[in-house]
């Protein structure tokens, strides 16, 4: 049997846990996502062939474009014709330099100066005529930038200058205006910058040479009112004690360094009669190894002569003599290891007042000379700064007007013959890229925002549960389910046998002896099922009963009145036994009866948990047909009824909230869900990594029908294994399954 839950039978926490396996997971799967791509192989096909075909229409209606380029060289330091007239300093190739000149060749006044250079402003190519100049310039000022590109050559001080056009002649003829018109405007800017520099420097020459007698002044008068006497000796004193400090912190440090040693020695000796420096005395060693031979030569003759005997009593007065000897050696130890330590610690106390003494003695000095030290300073730097600005006045004044560049053209840009763009292969390489980046991404999204139940690894990451089984889809015209049932090799048998196998290992119990079968809607396959089960089950020998629980919509028809059904059970004071009908052997069918007013009411009474047990009393497996669980409260009524629970999920239609409200509902009424079986598993949809079930079950299965049924199909949907007509179609026992 079967023991009731009393917890829920999967998650960490109870029924609230379940089915966040997923959430908790994120990792990264490799399979799932060749799974997805597989699955979405024709949408992505699709996405990626209509990209290429617009890249090809693109790239042919496309103007041709031709790209001239020009090559400058920047030098790694100015061309200096006399030493130190150049205003800006001298190496100037670094990464800051070049991203600076790259930037110049860019600039708008650089294009702007090219444009009327050329005349642009005039041609209707590059400007409105009817616009007043200023605009037209503006135009082609704009023109120019929009067509040019600044690019270095690798890391080298090479650089690329490269203009686009239509016209082969125009693309050459602005790339080579661009390059000549900037070293004409760095030469400029060099000249303007030494006029600037000039004047600069005699302005500052004038205020430089003022604060520099100011601060002379005030170091005189300071050093005179804290008489202070400088002998050009860089505080001799002062560093000679400094000297002193670091000697003295020194073996301060070597004091306390020796007297945590001899600390640690005299504490150890102390405490521990087996300390290091007790067992490293001779003397002590020597008197424990003649005590060890009095010992043992006191034990060997006790063995003759009692204690009191006078050779006894001399051997035992040896021994106390030498245990007193043992006590004196040890602190004799002792002292002398206490006084280590006491010598230690005075030095230490006597090199630490040593060395406040010597910082007092610093401190003081430092404090008096600090603001003279400043003044100092500020008198050595105005020194400096005049110096400097005089000399740099002089050289300044005697480069005047020499000029000097550090770009010069590599190679002049000339008329490329064929275009550059527009590039089709190119084009379709960029075309398939992105269209198989936007095919996947899109297959990923339409995976995300489908949250169905479509594989038995959904049943296990997003609801928590075990798959049980998993029943292929049918094709169009398959046959009865019974003699598919019978046939070992056709795909029902085999999902069904395999669903058998894992109720057999559900738990140490073995199959469950009542085990309910329950579906979130109707249409997946719930009786069918529940059939089926139970048909496998009893073909290995074991007596197996079919309850029709679902009072609503019965799935199973008998011949005439000969049961009262399940209904009747539950009102009435019946034995089990003179209502089941037996059609198979080993298989047996307690139908619903009478279609009753309120079936959940009756499903409630006490009487329901009576009939089952009758059912277990009298079969080995007892297996009930329950109605949907969203739409009812019968299911989880007649799960705590039984050991064990399995829901069966459509694959593909079932919404995951969905499914987790039925186990959860489930769960609620302490129900022992134990695992899903998924029906109408399509392998061709599942993805690559299913290619199992279809070579294992073949193409046959049980076809599943609509949602939506008329009337005469839901007589159809009637399964008549327990009546005389039992070759009616595969069809109608799956129809509401």
């Amino acid at each position: 049997m079967f023991p009731r839950p009393v917890a829920a039978p999967y998650g960490t926490g109870g029924y609230e846990d379940y089915g966040m396996e997923e959430d908790r997971a994120g990792n990264f799967n490799f399979w799932e996502t060749l799974q997805v791509i597989v699955g979405r192989k024709f949408l992505i096909a699709a996405i990626v062939l209509l990209g290429m075909l617009a890249a090809t229409v693109i790239t042919l209606r496309s103007t041709p474009l031709y790209r001239a380029q020009a090559t400058v060289e920047f030098q790694k330091t100015e061309s200096q014709i006399l030493e130190g007239a150049s205003v800006e300093p001298i190496v100037v190739a670094d990464a800051e330099y070049m991203a600076t000149q790259f930037a110049l060749l860019r600039s708008r006044s650089l294009a702007e100066r090219v444009a009327e250079v050329l005349g642009l402003p005039g041609d209707p190519r590059y400007a409105d005529q009817d616009l007043p100049r200023r605009q037209r310039l503006t135009q082609a000022t704009g023109k120019i930038l929009e067509n040019l590109s600044i690019s270095p050559e690798g890391k080298s001080r090479i650089g690329r200058v490269q203009f686009v056009s239509d016209n082969p002649q125009e693309a050459a003829r602005i790339a080579n205006a661009i390059a000549e018109n900037f070293i004409e405007t760095t030469l400029e800017r060099k000249y303007n910058n030494t006029e600037y520099a000039r004047r600069f420097l005699n302005e500052r020459l004038v205020t430089t040479k003022q604060a520099l007698e100011d601060s002379e002044r005030r170091l005189v008068e300071y050093a005179e009112e804290q008489g202070i006497l400088e002998l050009n000796q860089e505080n001799s004193s002062s560093s000679l004690d400094a000297n002193s400090l670091i000697a003295l912190n020194q073996e301060l440090a070597m004091a306390q360094s020796e007297r945590i040693d001899a600390e640690q020695k005299y504490i150890e000796a102390r405490d521990n009669p087996n300390s290091r420096q007790l067992l490293e005395s001779v003397d002590l060693q020597r008197l424990k190894a003649t005590r060890s031979e009095l010992v043992a030569e006191y034990q060997e003759r006790l063995g003759e002569f009692k204690p009191d005997y006078p050779s006894m009593v001399q051997l035992k007065a040896r021994i106390d003599s030498v245990e007193e000897e043992i006590a004196a050696e040890r602190q004799t130890i002792l002292v002398g290891l206490q006084g280590e330590f006491r010598a230690a610690r005075a030095t230490e106390v006597s090199l630490r007042v040593r060395v406040d003494e010597l910082k007092a003695i610093l401190q003081d000095a430092r404090n008096r000379r600090i603001q003279y030290d400043i003044i100092r300073r500020e008198v050595d730097t105005n020194r400096s700064q005049y110096e400097a600005l005089l000399q740099r006045l002089k050289e300044v004044g005697i480069a005047g007007s020499v000029g000097s560049s550090q770009v010069s053209i590599v190679d002049m840009a000339q008329a490329p013959s064929v275009p550059f763009k527009p590039n089709l292969s190119r084009s379709l390489a960029s075309a398939f890229a992105l269209s198989l980046f936007f095919g996947v991404g899109l297959s990923y999204a339409l995976a995300y925002i489908d949250d169905t139940i479509k594989t038995p690894e959904d049943l296990r990451n997003k609801l928590g549960l075990p798959p049980i089984g998993v029943i292929p889809k049918a094709e169009e015209g398959a046959g009865n389910i019974i003699k598919a049932l019978d046939d070992p090799r056709s795909g029902i048998s085999e999902g069904f046998f395999s669903a058998r196998t894992a109720l057999q290992f559900a738990s140490p119990a073995g199959t469950p002896r009542s085990l309910l079968v329950t579906s979130t809607r109707p249409g997946e396959g719930k009786s069918s099922t529940s059939v089926s089960l139970a048909t496998v089950i009893a073909k290995t020998g074991k007596r197996v009963l079919i309850i029709d629980a679902d009072m609503r919509k019965p799935s199973f028809q008998t011949d005439g009145t000969e049961s009262i059904g399940l209904s009747g059970l539950l009102t009435r004071d019946e034995m089990l036994r003179d209502h089941v009908v037996f059609a198979k052997p080993n298989l047996a069918l307690l139908p619903s009866g009478m279609i009753p007013p309120n079936p959940a009411e009756i499903l409630s009474s006490p009487r329901l948990a009576d009939v089952i047990r009758q059912a277990e009393e009298m079969f080995d497996v007892v297996v009930v047909d329950s109605p949907p669980i969203l739409s009812f409260t019968d299911a989880p009524t007649l799960g705590a009824a039984c050991e064990a629970a399995v829901v069966v999920i459509q694959a593909g239609q079932i919404r995951r909230p969905a499914a987790q409200r039925t186990v959860s509902r489930l769960l609620e009424s302490r129900s022992n869900v134990i695992g899903g079986i998924l029906t109408k598993f399509d392998v061709r949809k599942a993805g690559y990594d299913y290619g199992y079930y279809h070579y294992a079950y073949g193409k046959s299965a049980y076809a599943y029908g609509n949602e939506r049924m008329t009337d005469s199909s839901r007589e159809k949907r009637k399964i008549n294994l327990f009546h005389d007509d039992d070759d009616g179609p595969m069809e109608d026992l799956s129809e509401e399954a």
